[in-house]
Order: C-alpha cells, then structure tokens, then sequence
C-alpha cells in the first residue's frame, strides 16, 4: 500500500502512472505533465502531446478530426487500466473521467473525481503537526 507524506507525493505519483500509461497505450508521453490534486478531482494537464507524425499534418482540419477520434478512442478502450492504476494508488474510487485536447496546441487535459476528498487527508495531517 502507497503512503504518501505529502500531497506534492501523490501528485508525483500520479502523474508519473499517467506518464507511464500514456507511453504504453499511446507510443510516447508528453513532454511535461503537471498534477494537481484539489478536494476530490485530480487535474493532469499535459503539454507536447503528439507524435512527430501528427505534428506534421496537424494544419489540416480532416486531420485535426482524425487526431481527435483516435486518441479518444484509444483512451476509451483503456481507461480502465488507468483507472485501476489511480485507484490503486489512491485508495479511493474513480467515479468519473473528464478529458479534452487540443491539436492546435499539443495539450491534454484530464479531470478525475474520486469518492472521496484526497486533499483533506493532507490538511488533516498538516495541522496536526503545527497544532
């Protein structure tokens, strides 16, 4: 069982399970990703998300809906096993994923909510220690 100290940790982590799914499902990860975990949703925005390949034909709208419809469907067929990766780290149940991208500017973005509010259990164990 994970123990995350602080919530900069968990963040890390997540991402990083992101990061790995990601390169597995869809050839390669993004260049930057950054995590952020408020009350019970977790926020995953990832930049440089395309492959050489769809860089180059990224101004072209017939393109542009391609990208689009494969990388949802790609995502579609195995959020699952990203679910479970975030649920095993968390503790807590995925209820619901939230995505959008932009070809245009090589963006994702992932809006997770959980059963449970994953930032209190930081501010609980924060005060206690100052208290």
């Amino acid at each position: 069982m994970h123990q995350f100290r602080t919530k900069g940790e968990l963040e890390a982590a997540m991402g990083n399970a992101v990061l790995k799914f990601e390169r597995e499902y869809f050839g390669r990860g993004p260049k930057e990703i950054s995590t952020h975990v408020v009350k019970d949703m977790v926020l995953i925005r990832q930049r440089g998300i395309l492959t050489p390949a769809e860089e180059q034909v990224r101004n072209n709208p017939e393109s542009v809906d391609l990208i689009q419809r494969l990388r949802e469907a790609l995502l579609k067929n195995n959020q699952e096993v990203l679910r479970i990766a975030l649920q095993n780290l968390t503790k807590a149940e995925v209820i619901a994923l939230y995505t959008d991208l932009s070809v245009e500017h090589s963006e994702k973005f992932m809006v997770f909510t959980f059963d449970q509010d994953l930032e209190s259990r930081f501010r609980q164990s924060s005060n206690r220690r100052t208290s």
